[in-house]
């Protein structure tokens, strides 16, 4: 019988399973993950869990009796110590073995660290796991002052439900705005004013010299001298993808660990998808390593169809999604090389729609699904927008084709 081995306990190892399972794999698997828990949804755990709209009960992906049907043999509070490429096997912490005919990859990715004086002071916290917003939820108090470290989608939600749960916050970021990789300046604008409306404090082109406290973290000390009081920092910074078993093993790595069309590795008896992959997608004609649920449901039927002999599907179109306050942010496509920036509406209805050359290359819709929904098949169909058009709120995308 095919033995499947799945290291990794996020949204990639779930949703293969989720995919195995419905596609009739009959096959044995074993799924790994360091936590003590079913893997659950983590992109929760900076929105709706840590503000306490959602509880832990809501938090699994997949039911418990779906592992117990296909027979998956759950090893909770698990490490990978090392694979055995040669035996085909991975070799755990306390030293067990197990077998593998295909290896699966899920290891996802790991909080970039904030390296200076003072940053193993308690009260310094990272967003990654339940455990982490299990802290943050049993540490916040209305009243008390958070500082969180970057302006990326992490450090904006966490700032938002922070202030939803009465704390005061300061956002700092090292750019010179917030979002600055991921979106353009108009959109970026849209949520620092969203931001400061709801009291948060942004400081931009801000960076951190040292923490300061005895113990207890109880102020951020700036590059300028300043000092800021605080009684908890949240640091989000980014990410780097947890390649460091796959390299150890000697997998060709690059910035993720590189897979092909079926998320197959250098090496044929071994898979990888998620955050920690990295893979050529065609419809950009260039090597992407995405972190979102979608990309994970998208290589999970691939790699499902792999290992079922089966006809692997395209690429889809990257989407993304983030919650601040009351406005939740939908992304299609990825806006890298665009050349005009049409606006759709105004104030908390409203889309922004990149063009390269007049091909509508990726969009940003706050409250606006229709726009999104479309906004992801014109991406995809490489369709040509009328600018003026695309401006007509009355006009649905599809009318706006030229």
């Amino acid at each position: 019988m095919q033995k499947l081995v799945i290291v990794g306990g996020g949204h990639a190892a779930a949703q293969l399973i989720r995919t195995l399972h419905k596609r009739g794999f009959d096959g044995e698997i074993a799924l790994i993950t360091e936590e003590a828990v079913l893997p659950y949804n983590r992109p929760l755990l900076s929105k709706d869990y840590l503000f306490g709209e959602v509880g832990e009960a809501q938090l699994p992906l997949l039911p418990a009796a779906i592992y117990d049907k296909l027979g998956v043999q759950v090893h909770l509070s698990s490490r990978v110590e090392e694979i055995d490429r040669t035996r085909r096997c991975v070799r755990l912490q306390d030293g067990q073995q197990l077998p593998y005919d295909q290896l699966v990859l899920a290891t996802g990715a790991n909080p970039r660290q904030l390296d200076v004086p003072g940053c193993q002071l308690e009260g310094i916290h990272y967003l990654k796991t339940l455990n982490d917003a299990r802290r943050l939820q049993e540490s916040f108090e209305p009243g008390q002052h958070l500082s969180v470290i970057g302006g990326g989608y992490i450090g904006l939600e966490i700032a938002s439900a922070a202030r939803k749960l009465g704390l005061e916050v300061d956002l700092l970021e090292r750019g010179e705005r917030i979002l600055g990789r991921v979106v353009a300046p108009e959109v970026a604008g849209y949520f620092h004013a969203l931001h400061e409306d709801q009291g948060v404090g942004i400081r931009t082109e801000t960076r951190v010299a040292e923490f300061l406290g005895d113990g207890h973290v109880t102020g951020v000390r700036l590059e300028s001298g300043e000092c800021l009081p605080t009684d908890h920092v949240v640091i989000g910074i980014g990410v780097e993808p947890a390649e460091q078993l796959a390299l150890a093993a000697g997998l060709k790595c690059d910035n993720g660990i590189l897979i092909d069309a079926s998320c197959q590795t250098s090496d044929a008896a071994i898979y990888a998808l998620g955050d920690c992959a990295r893979q050529y997608h065609p419809h950009y004609q260039r090597w992407l390593r995405l972190e979102s649920v979608q990309n994970c449901t998208s290589q999970a039927a691939m790699l499902a169809s792999a290992l079922l002999s089966a006809d692997t599907p395209a690429p889809e179109v990257p989407w993304f999604w983030s919650s601040q306050f009351d406005r939740r942010l939908q992304i299609a496509g990825l806006n890298t090389g665009y050349t005009q920036v049409i606006q759709r509406g105004t104030e908390a209805d409203c889309s922004w729609l990149y063009l390269q050359d007049g091909q509508l290359i990726a969009c940003d819709a706050i409250n606006r699904p229709a726009d999104f929904l479309q906004a992801k098949k014109l991406i995809a169909s490489r369709a040509r927008l009328n600018p003026e058009q695309a401006r007509d709120l009355s006009r649905p995308l599809t009318e706006c084709i030229c």
